[in-house]
């Protein structure tokens, strides 16, 4: 095989496997929660409600519970349910259903529904039977309700258990086993079992001992004494857990000593990073000084289309905006008009905003030719989303939202080649902006090889280098040219917000404009208070003469407050849909691990 064909199968697999590797990684989910009150039964059952809390990133579609049914009699009156609905017992794994797996040695149950980049709660509830033991002179709990089979952190785990009479110390002694951050308190006659976070791999087990007469028809009976036999594994364990707390405290002394470290050289390296960036900018980020003082200018761009405009004032990026410009343009020049049906009504929730209506029209006379991007604009609205006809209402595209989408990302392409060409900032400042970006990066780089070496404090320097890595592009500076556009576009917006031409006077020539004011407007982005201003300026019985394009119901004429109100709704209308286009005492021991159950499970 040829070395050079070689290279490229290497690198195109490299690329699939890449690609497939990140495609595992585009969904996760974290447990949340798992908030679980238990209630023990005079015959010796454990009442269970448990609640799982999801937090999903992604499209997820089943989740999974398992059971060990060790020291458990059996699963009993098992029901399943989230915040809007029951499940069922079905086979068929649609959305809303469950299906169990029981044998001696598991209880399994696995439900199905549908959740995308969401947060879920789950809330199973069964009977678990024979799950207390009478002994001679006590009963006991003895349950892990969360199992080591986790294989993912949880985020919070609380037990509230309930028994037939109010618990208080020393009649009940209770302990918690699992990390040694948990806890174990007495709450409203109660006992609350907490552990935030539960890692994973890790088991929160319950073990308490409390009156047989609490109890008295429970089946699982030992004819001996127990309670000494308790008493001595939990101080034996507690002794265990202080041991491992110790070693904890050792460990945290060596720690600070790391960090300590670790700030010397994260700030070192964050203040050599802010230096270096300054130097970057005095040297190459200064611009080019343009002679232009004005802040407000009503001068118009000439013979520029209003998605070019756009264009400019927002760094060649295309957004919905410029899509409406030049549909307001085409308005403008003949090819189309606006055409308002009905009139917005008073709901309960609010205002109903009117039906619009856009319908297509040869030029009235002979006009600029047609540029790629707006035939296309053109042949999308009618031919596509019209299918052929000539009349289309503007619901056609909320309706047909990922359809937009998809023609909006091909049409902004399409636009954007017209200034491809076109220098828009200076060659020098990018070589700067370069050198600014990779010493950012070291900086960053550096900051997460302390925070794995030593410890926190590095994350100075990964913030340090994250800010750096954004005043990098500070250092950008336009070409003479395009800065001096912009600062002219900026003037007109400035005029355009602050209604200067309203102002100016009450003549005819104040609104000789008032269209191109609108459509340019709304290119460098005025908003909807804005526009309403703008166009409730316009006397009632000039409304079709400054707007023959806007056809309002009936070919009547609106109150200025209502002709401002309906252009603004049409406007936003139009570009939104592009645009969007959780004893007794503290702490809990670390041995244990003799209790019955262990529920883990997972989603997918």
């Amino acid at each position: 095989m040829p070395e050079k064909l070689f290279r490229s199968l290497l690198s195109a697999g490299l690329a699939v496997s890449l690609m497939f590797i990140a495609s595992l990684y585009s969904k996760s989910f974290t447990l949340d929660e798992i908030n679980i009150r238990a209630r023990i039964q005079p015959d010796g059952h454990l009442q269970i409600e448990e609640n799982r809390t999801y937090t999903f990133k992604g499209s997820f579609s089943w989740a999974d519970y398992r059971l060990p049914l060790t020291g458990i009699g059996e699963i009993q009156d098992f029901s399943l349910s989230d915040e809007s609905r029951d499940y069922r017992r079905s086979t068929d794994e649609k959305p809303g259903t469950y299906i169990i797996q029981e044998d001696n040695i598991v209880f399994y149950v696995k439900w199905f529904y549908r959740a995308r980049n969401e947060t879920r709660t789950f809330t199973l509830r069964y009977l678990a039977s024979d799950v207390v033991t009478r002994y001679a002179d006590v009963a006991e709990l003895y349950f892990k309700f969360v199992g080591a089979g986790n294989n993912f952190p949880i985020q919070s785990v609380r037990v509230i258990l309930e028994f037939p009479q109010t618990a208080n110390y020393p009649e009940v002694r209770a302990w918690a086993h699992g990390p040694l951050g948990g806890e174990v308190l007495f709450s409203n006659g109660n006992l609350k079992f907490s552990v935030s976070p539960l890692p994973a791999r890790n088991f929160w087990e319950v073990r308490t001992v409390f009156p047989l007469g609490w109890v008295p028809s429970a089946n699982r009976f030992i004819q001996q004494p127990h309670l000494d036999v308790v008493l001595k594994e939990e101080e034996v364990w507690a002794l265990q857990a202080n041991l491992k707390r110790q070693q904890a405290e050792e460990r945290m002394e060596r720690r600070k000593e790391m960090e300590a470290q670790a700030w010397n050289y994260a700030m070192v390296i964050s203040l050599i990073g802010l230096l270096g960036i300054i130097f970057i900018y005095t040297r190459f980020g200064k611009g080019h000084p343009v002679n232009y003082q004005q802040k407000v200018t009503s001068e118009l761009p000439l013979n520029e289309p209003p998605a070019f405009t756009s264009m400019i004032f927002y760094n060649k990026q295309v957004y919905g905006i410029a899509l409406t410009a030049t549909l307001l343009d085409l308005a403008r020049r003949g090819y189309l008009s606006i055409e308002q049906t009905g009139m917005p009504e008073q709901k309960w929730w609010g205002t109903k905003p009117p039906q619009f209506t856009l319908q297509q029209k040869p030029p009235n006379q002979p006009a600029k030719p047609l540029m790629d991007y707006e035939e296309s604009l053109l042949d999308f609205i009618f031919r596509e989303l019209g299918q052929g006809s000539a009349t289309v209402n503007l619901k056609s595209f909320s309706k047909n939202r990922g359809k937009v989408q998809r023609w909006f990302i091909k049409w902004k392409k399409q636009l954007a080649i017209h200034l491809k060409d076109t220098p828009y900032y200076d060659k020098v400042s990018i070589k700067g902006t370069i050198f600014a970006a990779i010493l950012s990066s070291a900086v960053f780089g550096a900051g997460i090889l302390i925070t794995f070496t030593l410890g926190t404090p590095g994350i100075l320097a990964i913030i340090a280098g994250s800010l750096f890595i954004g005043l990098s592009f500070t250092i950008l500076s336009y070409t003479p040219e395009i800065k001096l556009r912009r600062m002219q576009l900026k003037a007109l917006k400035n005029y355009l917000k602050s209604y200067h031409f309203i102002q100016s006077g009450t003549s005819e020539t104040i609104f000789e404009n008032i269209d191109s004011y609108l459509i340019y407007g709304m290119a460098l982005g005025l908003g909807k208070k804005q526009i309403e201003k703008m166009m409730m300026a316009v006397p009632a019985d000039r409304q079709q003469v400054y707007f023959p394009w806007y056809v309002y119901p009936h070919g009547g004429y609106a109150s200025p407050e209502q002709f401002a109100t309906a252009v603004s709704t049409m406007v936003t209308i139009a570009s939104s849909t592009v645009s969007s286009s959780t004893g007794a005492g503290g702490g809990a021991s670390g041995g244990g691990g003799g209790g019955g159950g262990g529920a883990s499970g997972g989603a997918g």
